[in-house]
């Protein structure tokens, strides 16, 4: 990589770092891994960065793949290696923050399965269009469309989100 690619790199990656880390997160739900496949993904985008015309679109496409080959690794070994932390739900009917809904809201993400954690969070947290999920993932635009309507009637249905869920005009 020479100097002008290696400044062109940094540029993306200060621009969309952060948005890239926040995708990890929600795609695996416990934050060492969500770390742990975000330098794998940047990694993997310096080392072909020159061919890679929308590094964003890699980047999700790579950071869908790496969540699947864990999942993959998972299942082939024992549960006991992968439990994770025991998250409490916020209080359902207090102005909840940001900060309070995180534990929440990644543990809900953990309860949907793999496609329906990456569809939720290519739609709704990337805000990317069911005609670019269905090209990123490869799967059809019914698929996106149930699968996305499953998991969120599903999220729904966890009690420490509840503050997603309902409006109060009354606050």
């Amino acid at each position: 990589m020479d100097r002008k690619q290696a400044r062109a790199f940094e540029g993306f990656v200060t621009e969309s770092g952060d948005a890239l880390l926040r995708m990890a997160m929600l795609l695996t739900a416990d934050p060492d891994a969500a770390e742990d496949v975000y330098q794998e993904t940047l990694h993997r985008l310096a080392m072909r960065w020159s061919r890679v015309d929308n590094p964003r679109a890699f980047c999700r496409r790579v950071m869908h793949n790496i969540v699947i080959d864990q999942a993959r690794a998972r299942k082939r070994r024992p549960r006991e290696l992968f439990a994770g932390p025991d998250h409490g739900d916020p209080r359902a009917g207090d102005q909840v923050t940001a900060a309070e809904l995180r534990p929440a809201l990644l543990a809900a993400l953990g309860t949907l399965t793999l496609q329906q954690r990456t569809i939720v969070v290519l739609r709704y947290f990337d805000d990317l269009s069911e005609n670019e999920v269905t090209e990123l993932l490869g799967v059809s635009p019914g698929t996106v469309k149930s699968t996305a309507s499953r998991a969120v009637a599903q999220l729904r249905t966890q009690p420490g989100l509840i503050a997603l869920f309902t409006t109060d005009t009354t606050r």
